[in-house]
């Protein structure tokens, strides 16, 4: 990265996050945390799989609030602005996953001690791990597709319910596929190794969005309508 390029991120952040859409990421974040640490907020102690599904209901909501830090309604005023829409939407997906695993990070914590303590060791962080990481950026990659294919740049438009649907499509894949086994499940090593793949298919549909776009052309003003090529990207 450019000295320069590392100065308008410098600069770009926080007037971008200020207009970024983060309530919804931090509301769902903290609707998590309480959810899984209720069991241990009053000594409720659960089983393992109890304890999954709170971590999992709690992942799905701080995700699908992800989906909305990449909402952009400027995004057809901003085309011609120096800095490429996919260097602002990149910086707002990596404050985005840091966010989302403090939360996460948080709720796992929770869950594990809402779990019997002679249990806990039976709680797969390991496993879980991934598929939040993978419905995160699953999420920031089906967000990417929303801005750069409407018109408003509204990504959770999107994101929200095509997460959703994937959520539920899941918990009804047949044994053999499951997505969402039960802590202890023969073939839970299987659904972990699922979720990798899906991992890096994600990676990759956000690489391939973030691109840069080719830039619109202005129409100076008194030159007879004579295109300008806008400014290069940082």
């Amino acid at each position: 990265m450019t000295a320069s390029t590392s100065a308008v991120l410098r600069t770009l952040l926080g007037p971008d996050l200020r207009a970024a859409r983060t309530l919804p990421l931090l509301g769902a974040g903290v609707v998590g945390v309480v959810g899984t640490g209720c069991p241990a907020l009053f000594s409720a102690h659960v089983q393992p799989d109890a304890a999954t599904v709170l971590l999992r209901i709690a992942t799905v909501l701080t995700a699908i609030g992800l989906a909305c830090l990449l909402d952009d309604p400027a995004a057809r005023t901003t085309v011609v602005v120096p800095v490429s829409r996919g260097l602002r939407s990149g910086l707002r997906m990596a404050v985005g996953l840091l966010v989302f695993g403090l939360f996460w990070s948080a709720s796992a914590s929770l869950a594990r001690l809402g779990v019997e303590a002679d249990a806990r060791q039976l709680f797969p962080v390991g496993g879980l791990a991934v598929e939040g990481l993978t419905l995160a950026v699953g999420t920031l990659a089906l967000a990417l597709v929303g801005v750069r294919r409407s018109a408003l740049g509204a990504g959770s438009l999107v994101a929200a319910p095509a997460v959703t649907l994937f959520v539920v499509a899941a918990l009804f894949l047949p044994e053999g596929l499951a997505l969402f086994p039960v802590p202890g499940d023969p073939n839970w090593s299987d659904a972990t190794l699922r979720w990798s793949v899906l991992l890096v298919v994600a990676l990759v549909g956000c690489a391939a969005q973030l691109r840069d776009e080719p830039r619109a052309k202005r129409t100076s003003p008194g030159t007879g309508g004579e295109a300008l090529e806008p400014d290069s990207a940082v």
